[in-house]
């Protein structure tokens, strides 16, 4: 069941709204990004458009899903640290998850090399990108039929589509903690993080780690940290 605050917005966007307000607000952030998209008819129906993802393409989410409903087009925002010493960046770009299963299907972007890629990026829906920083990186979800808690992927052009150990509703909450910070999904990856490949992503990952429990105090970063230091 999906359900409204009595200000008529759902809480997902109560919260990526606070979301915002701390990135807009922040001093020590250089901001290029931070709105909602529009809301487009009939996508404001939250009711509507779980039926016809149901219907239309055998999607029966769970109310834990539904719970982080959005009524927006798309949210996103795209910041900079302001510290000259710093190369720490977020961005994020959140899609309408009813678009999101029927238009951006990972598929179109990238095929596979082989028959079981092929087969798993055509199962593959964008709800996450970065366009700004166009780094190629976007989290998707994994639209088989029947499903009602979808496997969430990340992937990158290196790496390839990574399983992550997340659901889609702790990688909406995770995303408004890390405020997009760039590489914070590979905490919830196998990835390789020995490679010196890594290196800017772990640089980037320390520093939100270092700063961000200062600068949003109200947030919990214990988790992510632990999980940085498993994989270092």
């Amino acid at each position: 069941m999906t359900t409204r605050e009595e200000n008529g917005k759902f809480p997902y966007e109560i919260a990526c709204g606070k979301a915002m307000k701390e990135i807009r607000n922040c001093p020590e952030l250089d901001v290029s990004v931070a709105e909602f998209g529009n809301i487009s008819t009939p996508l404001d129906d939250a009711d509507r458009a779980f039926e016809g993802m149901a219907e239309r393409y055998d999607l029966p989410l769970s109310d834990k899903v539904r719970g982080h409903f959005f009524r927006h087009n798309d949210i996103e925002a795209y910041w900079r640290s302001a510290r000259p010493d710093s190369a720490l960046v977020g961005e994020f770009g959140l899609t309408h998850l009813y678009r999101s299963v029927v238009e951006k299907h990972l598929a179109d972007i990238w095929e596979g090399t082989d028959d079981a890629e092929r087969e798993l990026h055509g199962e593959l829906r964008i709800f996450d990108d970065t366009p700004h920083t166009g780094s190629g990186r976007m989290a998707t979800l994994r639209a088989t039929p029947g499903t009602t808690d979808p496997e969430i992927w990340f992937f990158d052009m290196r790496e390839g589509a990574l399983e992550m150990d997340i659901d889609y509703p702790t990688y909406l909450d995770t995303l408004l903690i890390t405020k997009g910070t760039i590489g914070w999904q590979y905490l919830y990856c196998e990835a390789g993080f020995g490679d010196p490949g890594f290196t800017p992503i772990v640089d980037g990952l320390r520093e939100m780690l270092d700063v961000f429990p200062r600068l949003f105090p109200d947030h919990d970063y214990s988790d992510l940290r632990a999980r940085l230091q498993e994989r270092m």
